[in-house]
């Protein structure tokens, strides 16, 4: 089915089986408007007059005007800001304990031997948290969609037209997106607190959103 989008014009084909029990409203990729996309009307047929001749009208297809975009189900409702906000302040809970036991650890296992604790150690133990904290949010965002942060508050990490992610697209929004997101005085993240679909800069970038569930 080609869909037309009423308000910026961007135009998309969608497989019949891909879309919503109709009508539905769904939310423009390009523009973010929303609209209602309704049944494709059918023309009546003409038919002959005789009264006793039965006539099977022939199959024509429906006509669409082409329009609009990515479907999103009204069931497709975006996490807020503020619900994200809580979930990353989970996680970041849960990634502090891992990294300050493994920390201990090490450093543990440092003033036992015959090693002396120095900067070189500290860089050691600094990395290591950088990789386990990179591991936790790429494992868990491309493994299911949600890290434990975002199961606990029952919101995921979807594509942006409805199917899951993998691993590659989550390694894209969770270290190039964010990275990004971050360096631009942390405006990519503020995004999703003005944005109409409540996605930020890093959703941009990975093709993805996040939804309640």
């Amino acid at each position: 089915m080609n869909i037309l989008c009423p308000h910026c014009q961007f135009t998309k084909e969608i497989s019949d089986a891909a879309l919503p029990p109709l009508p539905s409203k769904v939310t423009c990729p390009q523009c973010s408007q929303q609209f209602t996309l309704e049944t494709p009307a059918v023309e009546p047929l003409s038919f002959a007059t005789e009264p006793k001749e039965e006539i099977v009208p022939a199959e024509i297809p429906a006509y669409v005007s082409p329009i609009a975009a990515t479907v999103q189900t009204e069931e497709e409702e975006p996490a807020g800001f503020w619900l994200r906000v809580l979930a990353a302040v989970i996680d970041s809970i849960l990634c502090n304990v891992v990294v300050f036991v493994m920390g201990f650890g090490v450093g543990f296992l440092i003033e036992t031997s015959n090693y002396s604790f120095n900067e070189i150690s500290q860089l050691l133990i600094m990395a290591m948290g950088i990789i386990v904290t990179l591991f936790y949010y790429i494992f868990f965002t491309g493994y299911g969609g949600q890290t434990p942060g975002k199961m606990a508050l029952q919101i995921k990490v979807i594509h942006n037209d409805g199917s899951e992610i993998g691993y590659g697209q989550a390694f894209v929004r969770e270290t190039i997106g964010k990275m990004i997101s971050y360096l631009l005085l942390c405006i990519g993240y503020l995004m999703v607190g003005f944005r109409r679909d409540k996605r930020g800069l890093h959703d941009l970038l990975a093709s993805t959103k996040v939804i309640r569930l």
